[in-house]
């Protein structure tokens, strides 16, 4: 059952308990309404009753006239006993009813008026205490006409229930289909999906809700795995063109040892050689691993310090650069360094970051600066290099990616994509900018 069909079934549902409660609660007060206005006209009759049978004696003949007429146009006699103590009919038609018994009458005299109903008829009781005694008026009046407008209503109300139930369905199936369209042509673009068009975003629903929370969320799904289907795709190209070089250095290394005998020297020289080539290679495998992880995988999280990490790392990095690296430190309050997240990767990143701007800072001064901003914690690595060519900007972050101008640097094009997709990951800002003489790559830290 899909969710257009669900959603039919339960509006029909909770429309057909609603309306039905509210039709039990209206026929309930209709008859409870009509029974109490029955009472009160079975009342008034008695009481007219009453008084054009046992008060005549006591009024005037005008008085009595009077009395007549309301007698006949309100109360049938036929439906009309006066009884005495003694359980005999003196007055009315209603010579005899076995529903009046002396149980009954007994009842009327201690609480002055009754009232009960049988399957035909209403029955209206009243105590009647006069100068020539004490009499029961009893008015009866059958129930068919009552009986008939509850029928009627009761028609009604099912009528409407069926009709306006039906209109809810169909309205809902409308609706269904209306509301739904966005989603159905999503469906569609989904399953058109292939491998040569995955890469390509859904089209943006407008609608402002959580279809288009959905889509986004969608399409940054694909970038997620179109990236990690680029990496794969270019797994073999990458292999072939990256590790030709150290693999190249390090068999020429192995046969040039082969052939003669070496000095001390020599063989420390071609060993260091070699161990640089494996520490390339080693290097460039990690980095090609975690970039082809899964980025949204739960990663250990923990409390470091930024400062740290840049500490540490300038002074390994000048072990390999003789590029000169200042840090300058602008933060007055030690928590500004604290960062919560996964601190291998964020200083495999920093390393890869502060690396290029050594690799291509033609030998002039890199600056590492530290300073608040906005009550974060901001991290600068500044370089006076090459820098980036204006339209290549975009390009720069995509995996694999070189620069036009970098020339004989080596390189592997995925410490930025790499970095890019951590720091996102860490909910760290991540921004380039270059110019002819250099460039700054920018780090704002999440508030700790």
């Amino acid at each position: 059952m899909n969710l257009k069909i669900r959603l039919t079934l339960f509006s029909s549902l909770f429309f057909a308990i609603i309306f039905g409660l509210a039709a039990i609660v209206i026929y309930w007060l209709f008859y409870r309404s009509s029974e109490r206005y029955i009472i009160n006209s079975l009342e008034k009759n008695a009481k007219i009753a009453g008084i054009y049978y046992l008060e005549a004696d006591e009024q005037s003949p005008m008085k009595q006239q009077e009395s007549k007429k309301q007698y006949e146009s309100l109360v049938k006699s036929a439906m009309v006993a006066v009884y005495n103590v003694e359980g005999k009919v003196r007055y009315g038609g209603l010579k005899e009813d076995a529903e009046i018994d002396e149980a009954v009458l007994d009842r009327l005299k201690q609480s002055h008026t009754i009232y009960f109903k049988t399957d035909d008829n209403f029955y209206f009781g009243l105590y009647y205490p006069d100068n020539q005694g004490e009499f029961f008026v009893f008015v009866k009046e059958s129930n068919a006409n009552f009986n008939h407008q509850l029928n009627q209503l009761l028609i009604a109300l099912i009528l409407v229930f069926l009709v306006a139930l039906l209109s809810i369905i169909l309205f809902s199936i409308w609706l269904s289909k209306y509301a739904y369209l966005p989603i159905r042509n999503v469906i569609q673009e989904i399953r058109a999906k292939n491998l040569n068009t995955i890469q390509q975003p859904l089209t943006v629903v407008k609608s402002r809700d959580e279809l288009e929370d959905l889509v986004e969320s969608y399409n940054a799904l694909l970038r997620r795995i179109s990236e990690n289907m680029i990496i794969r795709k270019n797994f073999v190209s990458y292999v072939s063109h990256e590790f030709r070089t150290p693999l190249a250095g390090i068999l020429g290394s192995i046969e040039v040892f082969g052939t003669r005998a070496r000095t001390q020297e020599e063989y420390q020289e071609l060993a260091s050689t070699i161990t640089d080539h494996v520490n390339y290679l080693n290097n460039l495998i990690s980095n090609f691993l975690l970039l082809a992880e899964d980025h949204n995988l739960k990663r250990s999280i923990e409390i470091f310090r930024v400062d740290e990490i840049v500490w540490d790392l300038v002074a390994k990095l000048k072990n390999t650069f003789a590029v000169p690296v200042k840090i300058d430190v602008q933060v007055e309050d030690p928590l500004y360094f604290n960062c919560n997240g996964n601190k291998m990767l964020v200083a495999l990143s920093i390393s890869n970051l502060i690396e290029n701007a050594l690799k291509y800072a033609n030998d002039k001064e890199v600056i590492v600066r530290m300073k608040t901003l906005n009550g974060r914690l901001a991290l600068y690595i500044i370089d006076h290099g090459i820098g980036i060519p204006i339209a290549e900007m975009e390009s720069i972050k995509q995996t694999f990616y070189r620069g036009s101008n970098v020339g004989e640097v080596k390189g592997s094009g995925i410490g930025l994509s790499f970095a890019q997709i951590v720091f996102k990951d860490q909910g760290v800002d991540f921004e380039i900018t270059s110019g002819l003489h250099g460039t700054t790559v920018s780090l704002l830290f999440p508030k700790f």
